[in-house]
């Protein structure tokens, strides 16, 4: 019996991650080979430049060439499926699944699907004209592209199983310390983002901040913008990638270096605790503070064990932690010991 929770978990898992390859990975590829072949086909008997922008009223006000379009939309078809799909399975590559990762499923069919429909129809409706500027509007190729879309994602959706495994699995069995009437009891400790995560921020940041400088330093008028948006970014990491996890007589505390975001679950609002697995893509779709499909709110910065607090009002806060057992474990006790009217 200790098995078989394993291997069905395993089965379930693997059952999914094939529904979401076909339609995660697979169908829009293919969507992508078909817009680009259709395009190629009639490129030589559309104008060129070709018209690829509309304005508000709907009439063509932007140009380009028309070899560019079939390039775009392989592109854009595989940079989506890329961004969207093929990182998200690599990060459930463990065996952990969730509905951020079904959800990922139905939006990439739907999205390149949606966004190729629209660019073929304008660049098909386009053949046999003499200039660009006569091409039609785009409100029917929208109106096409959206019902593409939903009808992808919709499909996309029910197509795959509904499978949770992760989140909701306890990790670990946590032990409840004895505390006696008055006694202190704290844990504290970091969590912060991976340092391969943190390479790639501060190293966004520095190059944005010398570029700014370099573009003050040549008199240029750009080094402004690249100033506040290194400064946004600096503060977006100090805020976001390290907090510092605290269970004591008042309960949990999560709170960034700059003091917000801060996130607290008082003692009396705690209605169970537990240590869990968590998959940052899968459960959470993706790292930092995140709000799940499966509607936790969380404090994700790398994979692991995290302490799950569940809240009298029906919420659930997730924090990724070292030492995750030892305090759900104090923190179940001082709950009970609150409880009982013993606390300090």
């Amino acid at each position: 019996m200790t098995a078989a929770a394993p291997d069905q978990d395993r089965a379930r898992v693997s059952r999914a991650r094939r529904a979401f390859v076909w339609f995660g990975i697979v169908v829009p590829v293919v969507l992508t080979a078909t817009a680009v072949v259709i395009q190629l086909a009639v490129v030589g008997q559309v104008p060129d430049p070709v018209a690829v922008h509309w304005g508000v009223g709907g009439e063509p006000d932007g140009y380009a060439a028309a070899w560019s379009v079939p390039l775009l939309s392989a592109g854009l078809g595989v940079g989506m499926t890329v961004l969207l799909s093929a990182f998200a399975l690599i990060g459930a590559r463990e065996g952990e699944w969730g509905p951020t990762m079904r959800f990922l499923g139905s939006l990439t069919p739907a999205v390149v699907g949606g966004i190729l429909m629209i660019i073929t129809w304008t660049f098909v409706a386009q053949a046999g004209l003499t200039t660009a500027t006569d091409a039609d509007g785009i409100v029917e190729p929208l109106v096409w592209g959206g019902a593409t879309a939903i009808v992808l994602g919709v499909v996309a959706w029910v197509s795959q199983p509904r499978v949770v495994v992760s989140g909701g699995t306890v990790r670990a069995t946590t032990e409840i310390p004895s505390l006696v009437p008055g006694e202190r009891a704290v844990w504290v400790r970091t969590t912060s983002l991976g340092s391969a995560g943190m390479v790639v921020l501060v190293g966004a940041t520095v190059i944005l901040f010398a570029l700014a400088l370099f573009d003050f330093a040549a008199a240029g008028g750009v080094w402004p913008v690249l100033l506040i948006v290194a400064g946004v970014l600096a503060l977006v990491i100090l805020a976001t990638v390290m907090f510092r996890v605290r269970v004591d007589a008042e309960g949990l505390k999560v709170v960034s270096p700059l003091g917000v975001p801060r996130f607290s679950v008082p003692l009396d609002q705690i209605v169970d605790v537990r240590v869990v697995s968590v998959n940052p893509m899968a459960d959470f779709g993706g790292w930092g503070v995140r709000k799940g499909l499966d509607g936790r709110t969380g404090v994700v910065l790398r994979r692991g064990d995290a302490v799950e607090v569940s809240r009298a009002s029906g919420s659930t806060f997730v924090v990724t932690v070292d030492d995750a057992t030892t305090a759900a474990g104090l923190l179940l006790a001082l709950r009970d010991r609150d409880a009982r009217g013993g606390a300090a």
